[in-house]
């Protein structure tokens, strides 16, 4: 069968250079920009930032939630871990996806789950390596919601990411989630059923991961969350497993700095561990 991931998984990213089109205000340990790159010969602007010193940094390529791809602004879904992480000494690129803002459209839409934004995110992660002060060979990845969702896509094409963390990410594009239903026609009631749904490539996936699920989510359903974790388990993946029972999909409830903590913690192990 050739399916979206098997053409994904047969192709090259070279990745292009990453332009600066605009420096923003300097915040107290790292000077944030936004930037530009190439992918499938669309110009795509992504938010980048940079912390204070020399370097070489570890890297987090982190990627955003269901958006209005119409009025969506560079950075948004992910200013604040981003944020959080430059402050922790690692450099952060948030790609805008095709469509979204000022970003190039490739004309076929940008309504729902496209898992175009894949090739986007992937030739991202190739344009790393022509930025100064990073260390290419440590590259992490965050994701939350249908940003999860592009995250499992991409692990399952690359094996260049050392770590990442999904914060309750949408598995298909229809069925188990609010934005699916809201965005397109449901198909099928089996989350794995879809030939698009990252859960049936779970097994090309070598790269540890931290996934975590609000129990109180209504967008994103706890039980396909914990299908997830059990499916990565049993193909014998790398995984840790949090589940907040008072948080709902933003984590809103108080439940930030648990959650942030974690995922700094295990970005650190892997990407500032000098034994990874």
């Amino acid at each position: 069968m050739n399916t979206f991931m098997d053409k994904l998984r047969a192709r090259e990213f070279t990745g292009s250079a990453i332009t600066i089109e605009q420096t923003l205000s300097r915040q107290s340990a790292y000077t944030p920009y936004i930037v530009s790159y190439v992918s499938d010969g669309l110009k795509i602007y992504a938010a980048m930032n940079v912390p204070d010193g020399n370097g070489p940094f570890p890297v987090i390529i982190l990627n955003h939630g269901y958006f209005n791809a119409s009025s969506f602004s560079t950075g948004d879904g992910t200013k604040t871990m981003a944020d959080i992480l430059a402050r922790n000494g690692y450099l952060t690129l948030a790609s805008d996806y095709r469509g979204h803002g000022k970003s190039e459209d490739d004309g076929q839409g940008s309504r729902g789950h496209r898992p175009e934004y894949a090739i986007d995110v992937l030739n991202l992660i190739a344009s790393v390596k022509n930025l100064d002060k990073v260390s290419p060979d440590r590259i992490g990845m965050w994701g939350h919601s249908m940003g999860g969702e592009v995250g499992l896509r991409v692990a399952e094409v690359t094996n260049e990411l050392k770590a990442i963390v999904l914060w309750a990410p949408t598995t298909t594009r229809s069925s188990d989630n609010a934005f699916g239903r809201r965005n397109q026609p449901v198909s099928s009631s089996n989350p794995v059923s879809d030939n698009s749904s990252p859960m049936n490539y779970l097994q090309y996936i070598s790269t540890p991961i931290s996934l975590h699920q609000g129990l109180v989510d209504t967008e994103v359903k706890p039980e396909f969350t914990k299908k997830l974790n059990e499916a990565l388990k049993n193909e014998g993946k790398s995984i840790e497993y949090f589940e907040y029972p008072d948080q709902d999909h933003n984590f809103r409830n108080l439940g930030w700095d648990e959650i942030s903590r974690r995922t700094l913690t295990f970005f650190d192990k892997y990407l500032k561990d000098a034994n990874n």
